[in-house]
Formats: C-alpha cells, structure tokens, sequence
C-alpha cells in the first residue's frame, strides 16, 4: 500500500507522517507540500524518500491519500483524487462549502473507501459511551453536555484557522467540530439548534449550542481563549458518565472509574484496513458532511452584534499598526480600536496560535521579522499610529536585550519612512528597579539591577529616545504596574489557581499598598497617547490610581471562589527568631537531599540495590522530614516581596495633568468585568 500525505503542516508533522512510518515502509510514504522549505524540513526530520511539491504528480504512483491541508482547499484536491480513484482520508473539517462537497461524493466510485479524520471516535471510552448510549443504558432521552476549552496553542503553520478569509469559521469550525461529531455520532440529526458565538467581525473563540433530538438534548460550550473543564457528561435513565475530552484511556460511570480495555485498530490502521475489506472506516465522508451541515444551520443564526461605542480617542477611519496585539493586552488593545475606536487595524503574527482571541474582530493580519526594518516597513505601508507592544525574546540576557533594541530600531526606521504620526511603545515599571521608590513618578530614574526583562526595556527605551529625536518622530512610552484583568497570568489566573489550591499566601497580611492596574485602563492610556499632542516625547507609569490594599484587591477573588483572608498564611516582612530557624532547617535538609541524589545516581548503574537502601530511601525519609517543616510556612521572592509590601500609591498625577487622564475603570467595575469572564472559565468554581 503506497500512501500520499497531502499538505506538511502540524497534522501532518505530528500525527500523519508518525503514524504511517509505524505501518507502512519509507518507500511506500509520499508527502506533497508546495512550501520548498517546509517540505525540505518535513523530509529531513522524517527520513521521507518521496517528497514532490504539487500531489497530482504523485498521484499517479500511489493507492490511498490524505488530506492534510487547509480545509478551503478540501473539496477542490478531495475532486482530483476521486478522478484518480484513490482512497481518501480527509482530515477535519471536511470542507467549507457542504453543497460542493455533496456534488463530488455524488460522483464517487462505491469501491472507493472515503474516510474522515474525526480521530476521537477511536478512543476507548468514547466508543464504550456511545455503545452504552446506542444500546439504551441512558434511556430514550438521553442528556449530552460537552465543555472543551483551552488558550489556543496549537502550532499551526498556515494560520489558516484564524483568518476569515480562508474559513468560515473559528473555535466551532476547527476545535469544537470533534465533539460535534460525537453528538451526531451518539444522537443523530437534530430536530432544534440554538446558536450563539462571540465573532465581531472576525471568527468565534467561544460558543454555546443547545440541541434538541426527539426526547434527546445535546450541549456545547467550546471555547479557544478560555480554559473549560474538558468533560463530557452524559445522563439519562438515572445513569451518569463522565469523560475526559482529551484521555480515552478511562471514565466515570455512576461514580465508579471504569479503565477501557482499548480501541483495537487506530485510524490509519483502520483505514488501510477498510481498503483491505478488513473493517468499515471509522468514519464516512456522509458522516462528516453531516457535522458541516449542522455548522451551516448554526453559522445561518448569526446576528450582527450591537456594541455601544466608547472611544477614548480620535482614531475613527485610521490604519493602527499592533506589535504584540495576539497577547494578553495588546488583544484588548486591539478588541478597542476595532469595536470603540472604529480604526482599522492591522496585526503582526509571530505565532498563529496565538491569534485566537483577535481573529475574532476584522483585523488584517501580517507576517514580518519584528527585528528587520525592510520587513517592518513593508508591513506599516499606509499606517497611521504604531503601537508596539512585542516582546521579541531570545536565548539569554544579551540575545533578549539585542532584539529589544533591533525591534525599536526597525518600528522607528519604518515610522520614519512611512510618515507615521506618533508611535506609542510599551515599556514596564521595572525599568525604576527591582523595588518602587517611596516617591516614584514617570520622571524618577531608570535603575539596571540585572534583571533580563527589565534590562530589555530599559535598553529599549533608551534607544527609542535616541531615534525619536533623531528621525524627528512623534512617540510615548507607557510603563504599566502589575497589569491584572480577563486573560491577565500574573495577577489574576495565577492568583486564583494558588488560591484554589490552597498554595496562596499574603505578604504582611496583604496591608501593603496595591499600585495595580486594569488592562482596561492601559489600553486607553495607548489610545490617549496617539492622539493628545502632548504625550510626545513623554514617559507615563500606569496604574489604577486607587488607594487599595492588596488585601482589599484580592478580597474581591476571594468571595467569587467562597474563600475567606484567613483561610491563607501570610509572609512577614521580617523573618523572626521561630520562622528563620525553619528555614534555616528547610534549606539544610534540601542541601542534604540534592547530595544523596547525587551519591544515589552515581552508584545506581551499578549497584541499584544499595544505592536505593543507601541514598534513595533516606532522601525520602528527609523530604518527608521537609515537607513537616514547610508546613505553614509560605515564601515569597524578592521581587513579590517588593509588590506587595509597598506603602504609597504611586504618584501619576502626570497622566492626569499633561494627557487629561483619568482611570475608566475604577477597581470594582474591573473587578465586575473580571468576575465576568471568570464564569466564563473554571477558574470561578
């Protein structure tokens, strides 16, 4: 059996070409990819024999195919190779337009075995629900509900999935489609839809779908942006399963963990298989035409969106160039000027997967090297306003801070030739040191103290200084505190996992000063800053201007997940006699610890018997020693040490003065926005 994998993107790189290396010999693996270097990478890595740029040239040379690539190009490559009489396999989705599809397999030889790739019907536990749902252990009225969900993070070569112009849709089209097809894989056809997404111009990110099958009901929650519980929960006849969407290895039935015995043939396996005549395909193209058809009756639900416009600037009609705009403030930066401000906006992609939040909007997306000023003038052709908010990155210190550096030099070489009114770059508090100064304003000095993060923006911002006055440009520099928020890491995702976990601690029982502030806020404040003439050549510190504590602040967290202040310990500011000793003791064992392990593996290849006696077993014994002493007994570094024990508000008087600033969102209508998106998640329960 010779068998060509068509398009050599992450499928293909990661499932695809794997799986057939496993059945099939090298010689008998075709891959066509037109990207020459993809394609070169592709055959490198795998040791691929046959690699040619176009597949119909290989057509003529093989049994089977697999469609690999975008899905808007599905139905057209699905045509040739029915026209060759080859067997097909089609990744998901199966294609963007139903009635063309249903036009080609009208066509189709009967001998033709033509598959699709809705791989989660071969794992176990899916297949032992759906026998037990087909077979009526649920009852005539079965209950279905699915809730799936991550932070996109699929490595996508393409982009394909986030860019309207390609797809017809977002996190239904590419993510939630598995789990569709494992409704109308257990319920059949439904009689009622219910749809509703977040899309704004752009493709959805997250979705609700409530279905009606006879007595039946099924219910989707998928999400691209936010995480979910990722379970499937089944119930009917006084009976509940329940599953996890990514492990089929095992699930819950009435409470009880049930441990699957295994799927038998996986999908490549199971398609050759149904080309032998050994077994049906796991999944028909009719089955997947099916699940295209129900996105079509759902995206026919779709209703323009109402917004009330709050434009904090006058950017209406304006081209705004984004650097950073697929990150955690540059996405609502962008969600600002798309929906309030009316500009238009164009984006620059490092990393497609992480496009999902701001491919919901009509953005236009670009590719470029941040670093390379032919690249970046290219892609600010016809931009008004540059807003730089990128962190480039890079191996080490002076890696980081060097592409700090090549990217102003790059934005600021472009603004100049390409006439840009003012660019606005993003910068960070720590440029002022690793610890606030009592008085701290926008004019205090910058402080180096080693730090990689810090010393990029701190050299960043010295060059952007530097080129500002020298290309005769219009620019601000915006250094935001501790950034909390919807989708914020640091001060609310991280915050309220340590606390669900019960790993959170105080610091001086949260008494000190909370110099925070709301994404919302710093997004104005980059908006302000392109259109009030008076933010050039001028630095300004972004806070929520409140005097908060963080006790106060994080109290908000507290009662969303029904937690009390008291129900965590706190560090103090300075360590006594009692708690020193402890630590004094948890660092001595653990020094004692790292040596055993050391003497353990040495002696383990040869005398494995004795060195667990000897080193493993009282390492262990001192790590249970360890663990008594650290009971209650919270840490924090020297930079939290720092934020949370602040005693003054920062001074940014300055913004209120010279930009006419003032915070929209206080702290409790953040907080009420915050809370919100949390019940979007599983951060709130």
């Amino acid at each position: 059996m010779r068998l060509l994998i068509i398009g050599g993107g992450a499928i293909a790189d990661c499932n695809h070409i794997p799986a057939a290396k496993k059945i099939l010999d090298i010689n008998d693996i075709y891959l066509a990819e037109l990207d020459q270097q993809q394609a070169a990478k592709l055959k490198a890595k795998h040791g691929l024999q046959h690699v040619v740029g176009d597949y119909r040239e290989a057509l003529p040379f093989v049994d089977a195919c697999i469609i690999c690539t975008p899905p808007h190009v599905h139905n057209a490559i699905l045509k040739d190779c029915i026209a060759a009489r080859k067997h097909v396999l089609c990744e998901k989705p199966l294609s963007p337009s139903s009635t063309e599809t249903k036009e080609i397999l009208a066509n189709a030889p009967a001998d033709l075995v033509l598959g699709m790739c809705h791989s989660y019907r071969f794992m176990a536990s899916r297949i032992e629900v759906h026998r037990l749902v087909k077979d009526g252990f649920f009852g005539d009225a079965p209950s279905i509900r699915i809730h799936e969900g991550d932070p996109s993070n699929w490595p996508t070569v393409s982009g394909y999935c986030f860019r309207k112009e390609l797809v017809p849709g977002g996190a239904f089209y590419d993510n939630g489609i598995h789990s569709a097809d494992f409704l109308l894989w257990c319920l059949g056809t439904p009689d009622v839809v219910e749809y509703e997404d977040d899309a704004a111009g752009g493709l959805e990110s997250n979705l609700k779908l409530k279905m009606q099958f006879g007595k039946a009901q099924g219910f989707m929650q998928i999400s691209r942006t936010i995480t979910q519980s990722n379970t499937i929960v089944v119930e009917g006849n006084g009976h509940k399963a329940v599953l996890d969407v990514y492990d089929g290895s095992k699930y819950t039935l009435d409470g009880k963990e049930v441990t699957c015995q295994g799927t038998g043939s996986s999908q490549l396996e199971n398609f050759l298989n149904a080309i032998d005549g050994k077994e049906l395909v796991g999944c028909t193209m009719e089955e997947g035409l099916a699940v295209i058809e129900l996105l079509e009756r759902c995206y026919a639900q779709r209703e323009p969106k109402l917004y009330e416009r709050k434009p904090v600037g006058d950017l209406q009609g304006k081209t705004v160039f984004v650097t950073g705009g697929t990150g955690f403030i540059g996405g609502q930066l962008v969600e600002q000027l798309v929906l309030h401000e009316g500009a238009k906006v164009r984006v620059l992609v490092h990393t497609w997967g992480k496009a999902a939040y701001v491919s919901r909007f009509d953005v236009e997306f670009v590719q470029g090297d941040l670093c390379d000023a032919e690249s970046m003038t290219e892609a600010t052709k016809g931009c008004d306003y540059i807003m730089h908010l990128a962190i480039p990155g890079g191996k080490g210190h002076d890696e980081f801070v060097q592409n700090n550096v090549k990217a102003v030099e790059a934005l600021m070489a472009a603004a100049k030739t390409n006439g840009i009114r003012h660019i606005v770059q993003m910068s960070s508090v720590v440029v002022h040191g690793e610890t606030v100064p009592p008085d701290l304003t926008a004019d205090s000095p910058l402080v180096s103290y080693g730090d990689t993060y810090a010393d990029g923006k701190l050299a960043a911002e010295k060059r952007f200084w530097e080129l500002l006055d020298e290309y005769r440009l219009h620019g601000t520099i915006i250094r935001p505190t501790y950034v909390w928020g919807p989708y914020s890491m640091w001060y609310t995702i991280y915050i309220l996992q340590q606390m669900k976990k019960g790993e959170f601690a105080w610091v001086d029982d949260g008494n000190g000063v909370c110099n925070a502030v709301y994404v919302g806020n710093v997004v104005d404040m980059c908006v302000r800053c392109c259109t009030e003439p008076a933010a050039d050549h001028q630095a300004f510190l972004a806070t929520d201007g409140e005097q908060v504590t963080w006790r106060e602040f994080f109290g908000y967290y507290l009662q969303a997940i029904g937690k009390k202040p008291g129900d965590y310990p706190s560090v103090p500011l300075k360590d006594g006699a009692f708690r020193t000793m402890r630590l004094n003791i948890k660092n001595a064992l653990w020094k004692r610890m790292v040596k055993l392990m050391d003497r353990y593996e040495a002696m383990k290849p040869t005398s494995p018997k004795k060195a667990l006696w000897l080193y493993k077993a009282p390492r262990k014994l001192l790590r249970l020693t360890r663990n008594v002493v650290m009971k209650n007994l919270p840490e924090k570094d020297a930079t939290e040490m720092a934020i949370y024990s602040q005693t003054k508000p920062i001074d940014v008087q300055k913004n209120k003065e010279i930009l006419g600033f003032t915070p929209r969102y206080s702290v409790k209508e953040g907080m009420k926005q915050t809370l919100q998106w949390m019940r979007l998640s599983d951060l709130y329960d």
